[in-house]
């Protein structure tokens, strides 16, 4: 059975719901149902004879999901090369399309994993991207939580890319660079075909409850009513722009309850671990900050400017207001510790710790 997942994060509420795990699934018995904290390990029976035994799906297996669980590492803050503010030159004004148009154009990439929604109940769906217009109409990532990795399979076997662009918040940018940094034989393919990781700035990623129970009887509005949803760091709202033109807003704290558990335990707030980290603190209104953090980002944006799809801007990013968010998140790391406090409890319960250790674990948590 896939103990380390079980002990270490399910039954912690650690998932970060990427669906890295789904997709690595040997066996295609990992399953992560609708408004699940966590996926399911399908139980599988079998009659012989006169006994019923539940059958180990997991046995004489590699555990490419175990090894492609961003919460079973632990992270140190990620590279910077350069951080530069943008304008994006397409129509639409959004920049990780003009970097995603721009890599398509030049053969660095031939498909991208963005982010989508259902028209009528705005539920956020991926989508294997294969084409500039695919891209762009695109809705784009709008703080809604889906296991947006669960389709690389699809991107992969269905769509049979070999040069992938992956969109996602900082969960997902950790989850590849496991993959990436992993030897597991099963995750070969994964590491083949992922080319390209853009990161968001993310302080946490919300239950699509949130315009069912929050934004709808809130503002009595349907959900085929919305046309983007925003988070407004600076003045901490969720903003709601809707297709007539009119904007609502929410303050993030009365949202929070929506946010997924797994997002408490997450310190990232910048996408450290993306090739290329992009949001909107840092530069003046209209442009958009652009996190250079590995060679293969400083390749993607060179191609974007060469084409003509991002113009840099002349101000300097405001790396201090960046700063100031991810230090705050980075506060998140108690909960981590307490996460271990309490397995190491229960280590200790079966024998595995001695209760020396846990006072210990109590007084270093104590002290911070």
């Amino acid at each position: 059975m896939v103990e380390e997942l079980r002990k270490n994060v399910w039954t912690v509420n650690r998932c970060s719901g990427c669906g890295m795990c789904v997709s690595a699934c040997a066996k295609n018995v990992l399953q992560f149902p609708e408004e699940e904290e966590h996926p399911i390990l399908e139980t599988k029976e079998r009659t012989i004879g006169l006994s019923h035994v539940v059958i180990d799906t997991c046995f004489f297996c590699e555990k490419p999901c175990e090894e492609s669980c961003p919460r079973l590492k632990e992270w140190k803050d990620g590279p910077v090369i350069r951080a530069v503010s943008v304008i994006s030159k397409l129509p639409n004004g959004n920049v990780i399309d003009a970097l995603l148009v721009s890599a398509l154009r030049c053969g660095f990439i031939d498909g991208a994993i963005v982010w989508d929604v259902e028209g009528t109940s705005f539920k956020p769906l991926p989508k294997v991207a294969t084409s500039e217009n695919e891209i762009l109409k695109s809705a784009g990532y709008q703080y809604l939580w889906f296991p947006v990795l669960t389709a690389l399979n699809e991107a992969i076997y269905e769509k049979e890319l070999r040069k992938i662009a992956i969109v996602g918040p900082p969960c997902v940018a950790q989850a590849v660079k496991t993959v990436l940094s992993s030897t597991n034989k099963k995750l070969e393919i994964y590491r083949d075909r992922i080319r390209l990781v853009i990161g968001l700035f993310c302080d946490g990623i919300y239950s699509h409850q949130l315009v069912t129970n929050e934004i709808v009887n809130r503002f009595n509005i349907k959900p085929c009513d919305i046309n983007t949803i925003t988070v407004d760091f600076r003045n901490a709202l969720l903003r709601i722009i809707l297709y007539d033109g009119s904007e609502k807003t929410i303050p993030l704290s009365d949202v929070r309850k929506y946010m997924r558990d797994g997002c408490a335990r997450c310190t990232d707030f910048a996408s450290e671990w993306a090739d290329l980290s992009v949001g909107n603190l840092g530069s003046e209104k209209g442009k958009t900050t652009v996190i250079v953090r590995t060679p293969i980002g400083e390749n993607c944006l060179d191609y974007a400017i060469r084409e003509g799809t991002i113009e840099i801007a002349k101000t300097p990013v405001n790396m201090e207001e960046i700063q100031r968010f991810v230090s705050d998140k980075k506060r998140r790391e108690q909960a981590q510790e307490i996460d271990s406090l309490l397995l190491s409890t229960l280590d200790a319960l079966s024998g595995k710790k001695s209760r020396k250790e846990i006072e210990e674990m109590l007084k270093s948590i104590g002290r911070k």
